[in-house]
């Protein structure tokens, strides 16, 4: 006779479903009650198991809609582009621009990219990753870092064309993240509801000599998405 837990059984039942690819990104769990009747359990003990996966990230839950399997997160460390994160999960990247031209950039970001030009690059792209979006991407580019950049261009990776095409090597950046729910245009890019949330992160990249070269407002799925973040003391300061 087993003396693994009940709830543990159940547990390791529907992570080998979703091991073996019968459970996939997206897909409904039955309900508590219906679990319960086919296996014969009490709802307390499929709430629990239920409850130790969504704990775990392997599912999520909506409320008023039910159980779902999640999505494999991206998790980004350091600065890295798009592409090379979702390359290293195993996912194929793409890239949607939905909107490309020159713009006046708003007085704040202009500030922050120190430029004097009236008009920047700006570009609103959607990224994929396995055909399924994942962020969303607004990005201002002064016209002398990028000279003579096209729509073809802001199909690939911005981080890489930056660095090789364009030779501005980027060494660091300031971001700020923040968590919120997404608006009714987001959540139609995004194919997602206005209960999944997202994360706000908006960034400013700088060359390693330190010329500000573009700045970036990202939205992404944080049901897809990790933004890993390691916070360093200063040197020579006593940490209290």
């Amino acid at each position: 006779m087993s003396h693994i837990p009940i709830y543990i059984r159940l547990k390791e039942s529907i992570q080998e479903k979703i091991e073996k690819g019968e459970l996939v990104p997206g897909d409904a769990l039955p309900s508590e009650r219906i679990l319960a009747l086919e296996h014969n359990l009490s709802r307390m003990t499929v709430r629990q198991a239920l409850s130790e996966l969504v704990a775990a990230g392997a599912l999520y839950r909506e409320q008023g809609r039910g159980t779902f399997v999640s999505a494999r997160k991206m998790q980004q460390r350091n600065i890295a582009s798009f592409s090379e994160t979702v390359k290293r999960m195993g996912f194929v990247p793409s890239t949607k621009v939905i909107e490309f031209s020159g713009a006046v950039p708003p007085k704040d970001i202009a500030a922050k990219l120190m430029t004097k030009e009236a008009q920047v690059y700006r570009a609103l792209r959607l990224r994929l990753a396995d055909d399924i979006p994942v962020a969303i991407e607004e990005v201002f580019i002064p016209f002398h870092i990028c000279p003579g950049l096209t729509l073809l261009d802001l199909k690939t990776s911005l981080y890489k064309l930056i660095n090789k095409t364009f030779n501005h090597k980027i060494g660091s950046a300031d971001s700020s993240v923040s968590a919120l729910h997404p608006s009714a245009r987001q959540q139609e890019l995004l194919c997602i509801t206005r209960n999944t949330p997202i994360l706000k992160i908006d960034s400013l990249y700088y060359s390693i000599s330190g010329e500000a070269l573009y700045y970036e407002h990202a939205i992404y799925r944080a049901d897809m998405y990790e933004y890993n973040i390691r916070i360093m003391s200063q040197p020579g300061r006593q940490i209290p």
